[in-house]
C-alpha cells in the first residue's frame, strides 16, 4: 500500500488577546483569497469581451499558475505590513486553498453538471489559518513538569495544547509532518497536524477472519456470523427547538447573533457526536476481523428518490464507507467493496437465485430449503465474492440468527 495520510485533532487553548490575533489573521487571509477569486474573474470577462464567439475556449496562459502567484505574494508582502510580520507560509495556505477550489471548479466543468463558481468569503465563513510546508520544530515540547505544547510560527498566535496519550509524539517518530492548521469551530480552537506515515506492507493470502455486510434501514449493518448494527435515527429536539427560538429573534440583534451562535454549537456537537460513534464501529471491526467487505452502493443516486431517503441519509453510510478504508489501509487489512446485485437473492448455500420482494425479510430456498434472515444471506454472499470463498469453508461454523 502507498504511504498514509492521517490528520491529529488536538484541542487548542487561547487567551483572549490570542483570539483577536487570530481574528486579524483569519480576516486578511479572507480578504486575499477573494483578491485572488477576483482577479480571476476579472480575467475571464476582460478575454471574453474580446473574444466573443461561443465556441472560443479560455486560453490556459491567463490562469496564475500556483507559482506564479507566491511570486506575487512575495511582493505584496514587501509592500504590506500585515503579511511581512507573518510567517509566509501563511500567506501561501490561503493560496493554495484559492488554487485548490479553482482546479475543483474546472474538473466539475468537464463532467458536464453544474459547476458552480467558488464563492466569495467573508470574514464570518473563514475560520482556518493554514501552514503547508510546516516543521517540528514549529512544535515546541513541554519541558519535564510541564503538559501544554506550544505552536511556534512568526505572526501567528502561540497557541498551547496538550498531547494526549502520545499521539502527536508517536506520530512525530513514525511520520513525516507537512501541514499544521488552526481551525476554529464553535465550540472550540482546534489544532490539526497531517502527517504522511510509512507504507503498510500489502496483505498476503486469504483473511482468515473476514466478515461480510450487507446495508439496510431496519438495521444499518447485517453481518455474515448473524450478528447486527442497530438503524441510526437522529433526535434533534434540542437542535429544533434552538432553530425555532433563533426564526423569532429580531433581525441584525445582538439576541439573534447569540442565538445564532447556541444553534451552531449544538450542530456541531452533534456532528462531533455522530462522527466519533462511527469511528468507534471502525475500530472495533477492524481490530475484530482481518478482511472486510461491503456492497458498493450508489448512495448518491439512491438520496435521489424521495422513498426512505431521509432513513438513508442518517445511515451515513459513505462516511462509514471511508473511514473503514482509511483505518484498514491503515492496519493493513484487506478491504473490499462488492457489486450488490443479487446478493439478496442468491442462495448463500447452494447459490440458487430466486426472485423476491423487497418486503420479504427471511430468504427460503427453493432448492436447498436454507432459511435465513434475507440480509445475514447477503452479508454472506458479499463476503464469498470478496474472497472467493465462503468464510464458513475452513471449519469456521455461522451462528445464525432467529427469524
Amino acid at each position: 500500500m502507498g504511504s498514509q495520510v492521517t490528520t491529529l485533532r488536538l484541542t487548542a487553548k487561547c487567551s483572549p488577546g490570542q483570539h483577536r490575533r487570530l481574528d486579524e489573521i483569519l480576516g486578511w487571509s479572507a480578504e486575499m483569497y477573494n483578491a485572488c477569486l477576483e482577479s480571476w474573474k476579472g480575467s475571464y470577462a476582460w478575454w471574453r469581451e474580446h473574444n466573443p464567439a461561443e465556441d472560443a475556449k479560455f486560453p490556459p496562459e491567463l490562469n496564475m499558475s500556483r507559482y506564479d502567484l507566491f511570486k506575487m505574494f512575495t511582493r505584496v508582502r514587501g509592500e504590506d505590513d500585515r503579511w511581512a510580520g507573518l510567517d509566509t507560509r501563511v500567506g501561501r495556505g490561503v493560496i493554495c486553498r484559492f488554487d485548490r477550489a479553482r482546479k475543483a471548479f474546472y474538473d466539475r466543468c468537464k463532467t458536464g453538471r453544474k459547476a458552480g463558481f467558488p464563492r466569495f468569503k467573508s470574514h464570518r465563513r473563514w475560520r482556518s489559518v493554514e501552514i503547508p510546508g510546516a516543521t517540528p520544530s514549529m512544535l515546541s515540547e513541554p519541558g519535564e513538569s510541564g503538559r501544554w505544547w506550544r505552536l511556534r510560527v512568526k505572526g501567528v498566535p502561540s497557541v498551547r495544547f496538550a498531547d494526549r496519550g502520545g499521539r502527536l509524539r508517536t506520530a512525530l517518530d513514525e511520520g513525516r509532518l507537512v501541514e499544521l492548521r488552526i481551525v476554529r469551530t464553535p465550540l472550540r480552537v482546534e489544532l490539526h497536524a497531517v502527517f504522511h506515515l510509512p507504507p503498510v506492507p500489502e496483505p498476503v493470502g486469504e483473511p482468515s477472519n473476514p466478515v461480510g455486510m450487507d446495508k439496510g434501514l431496519t438495521n444499518r449493518l447485517a453481518r455474515c456470523d448473524g450478528s447486527y448494527e442497530k438503524a441510526r435515527s437522529i433526535d434533534n429536539k434540542t437542535v429544533r427547538r434552538y432553530q425555532r427560538a433563533l426564526s423569532r429573534a429580531k433581525e441584525g440583534s445582538r439576541t439573534r447573533a447569540k442565538k445564532r451562535r447556541t444553534l451552531s454549537r449544538a450542530w456541531r456537537r452533534e456532528t462531533e457526536r455522530t462522527r466519533q460513534a462511527d469511528y468507534r464501529l471502525a475500530h472495533r471491526l477492524v481490530t475484530d476481523f482481518d478482511g472486510i467487505a461491503v456492497e458498493a452502493l450508489n448512495v448518491a443516486g439512491m438520496l435521489r428518490s424521495r422513498r426512505n431517503s431521509k432513513k438513508m441519509s442518517e445511515q451515513r453510510w459513505s462516511a462509514l464507507d471511508a473511514i473503514l478504508e482509511h483505518k484498514a489501509a491503515k492496519a493493513g487489512i484487506r478491504y473490499e467493496r462488492v457489486n450488490a446485485a443479487y446478493t439478496s437473492q442468491d442462495c448463500s448455500q447452494c447459490g440458487h437465485r430466486q426472485p423476491m420482494l423487497l418486503d420479504v425479510r427471511v430468504y427460503d430456498c427453493g432448492r436447498c430449503g436454507m432459511v435465513l434472515c434475507r440480509d445475514v444471506n447477503a452479508a454472506r454472499n458479499i463476503c464469498a465474492r470478496a474472497f472467493r470463498r465462503l468464510a464458513a469453508g475452513r471449519g469456521r461454523k455461522w451462528k445464525l440468527p432467529p427469524v
